[in-house]
C-alpha cells in the first residue's frame, strides 16, 4: 500500500512536472491552478479510502477475527474532468492561446497554452514565461477511477460490538518514499435490543435481519523526500465515516446496505527551493533581460469532501472464506470488491 500512494504522487506530477515547476514562478497563482488541476484525484482518493469498512450489520462473535482485503475505485464525475480558467482568480497567470476550459489530471489532453505575465515599473505587462497546460491521464486509463486498496482486521467484542483496524507503521524506502496509516472503526449492534422471538422448541430464533451503527476515523500520511536535495512532497489524508447499516444474514449469503455521512480533509505540501533562469520578453517577444527566480515551498494545497452516502452490497460465505462487493452512491460513486477470512 505504501508503494501505491508514492506512485500516486508521482503519477499526479510526473506527466507534467516541468510545467508545474514553471507555474511555481507565478507565486500564489500556482496554488489556485494546481488545486484545480489535481482536485479530482485527491477528492476521489478520500472517497475510495473511506470505503470497505463494513460488509454486514451482524457483529463478529466475541473474540473472533475477520481479515478483509479489498480494492475500491472512485468514479470521477465528468464535471471534474476539466475546470474553467477564470482570469479574475489569477494575478500573473494568463492564457496565451487555446480554450479557457482546461483538463484536470483526470481529464484528457490539453489544447491550452499558458503564460506568466508580471507588470514592469511602467505597469506594462511583461511576459516572463510561456508553457503548455498539463495534460490529464484519462486517455491512459481503462476506466476513469481513482483506486485505493485496503487491508483491515476486525475483532468481535462483548455486548454486540466490533472493532476494525487498519494500521501500518511509518515505512520508508531507499528513494525517500514513506507511508503511514492508522484507521479505526467501531460497530455496535442495534438489533440486539429487539427480541428475536423463540421457535417451537422454545429456543431463541436465529436472527437474520440485523441493524447496526458504525463510526470510523482514518489518517494516512505519504510522500517522498528527495535524498539529493531539500525537495519533498507530503500528503496527509484524514477521513470520517458515520453510517447506519442493515443486512439480511444467512448461512451462505449476506445482503447489506448502509446510509451515512462521509467527511474528509487532505493537505499536500510541495516543499524545497526551486531556482530558475527565465528569458524575460515584452509583449512583442523581444528579449529584455534574463531573470533569476528562487521559490521556496511553492505549494500548500487543501482539499475536502463532505456529504451523504448510500451503499448496497452482497457477500458470499464459504466456511471461513468470503467474497464481497458493493457500490456506494455519493459525489464520487465508489465500487468495492474484496475477499475475507474468518478465524
Amino acid at each position: 500500500m505504501k508503494k501505491y500512494f508514492v506512485i500516486l504522487l508521482m503519477v499526479t506530477f510526473s506527466a507534467s512536472y516541468a510545467q508545474f515547476e514553471d507555474i511555481f514562478a507565478s507565486g500564489s497563482d500556482a496554488e489556485k491552478f494546481v488545486t484545480n488541476y489535481t482536485q479530482p484525484v485527491f477528492r476521489g482518493l478520500m472517497f475510495a479510502t473511506n470505503s470497505a469498512w463494513v460488509t454486514s450489520a451482524q457483529p463478529i462473535k466475541s473474540f473472533h477475527f475477520e481479515l478483509n482485503i479489498s480494492a475500491s475505485g472512485a468514479f470521477v464525475p465528468q464535471s471534474f474532468e476539466s475546470f474553467k480558467f477564470e482570469p479574475s482568480d489569477y494575478q500573473y497567470l494568463r492564457i496565451e492561446s487555446g480554450p479557457d476550459v482546461i483538463p484536470t489530471v483526470m481529464g484528457g489532453n490539453s489544447q491550452t497554452r499558458l503564460k506568466i505575465v508580471i507588470p514592469d515599473n511602467m505597469n506594462n505587462e511583461v511576459k516572463v514565461l510561456e508553457f503548455n497546460s498539463p495534460d490529464g491521464i484519462k486517455n491512459e486509463l481503462p476506466v476513469n477511477v481513482v483506486p485505493a486498496p485496503a487491508v483491515q482486521i476486525s475483532m468481535g467484542l462483548p455486548l454486540g460490538n466490533e472493532v476494525n483496524l487498519r494500521y501500518a507503521p511509518k515505512l520508508t524506502d531507499d528513494n525517500g518514499g514513506f507511508f503511514q496509516l492508522l484507521g479505526i472503526g467501531i460497530k455496535h449492534s442495534i438489533s440486539q435490543y429487539f427480541p428475536s422471538g423463540k421457535d417451537e422448541n422454545d429456543k431463541k430464533k436465529k436472527r437474520h435481519f440485523n441493524l447496526a451503527a458504525h463510526a470510523a476515523y482514518q489518517q494516512i500520511s505519504a510522500g517522498y523526500d528527495d535524498t539529493n536535495s531539500n525537495k519533498a512532497v507530503h500528503l496527509n489524508i484524514s477521513t470520517i465515516s458515520l453510517q447506519g447499516i442493515a443486512s439480511f444474514d444467512y448461512k451462505l449469503i449476506s445482503l447489506y446496505g448502509a446510509v451515512g455521512y462521509s467527511k474528509g480533509f487532505t493537505t499536500m505540501d510541495v516543499l524545497g527551493t526551486y531556482n530558475y533562469t527565465y528569458d524575460v520578453q515584452d509583449n512583442n517577444g523581444n528579449h529584455i533581460r534574463t531573470e533569476n527566480v528562487s521559490v521556496t515551498d511553492p505549494l500548500k494545497l487543501n482539499y475536502d469532501i463532505n456529504g451523504m452516502k448510500a451503499k448496497a452490497g452482497l457477500k458470499l460465505k464459504l466456511a471461513f472464506f468470503q467474497i464481497f462487493a458493493d457500490y456506494t452512491l455519493q459525489e464520487f460513486p465508489v465500487a468495492t470488491a474484496g475477499i475475507g477470512f474468518k478465524f
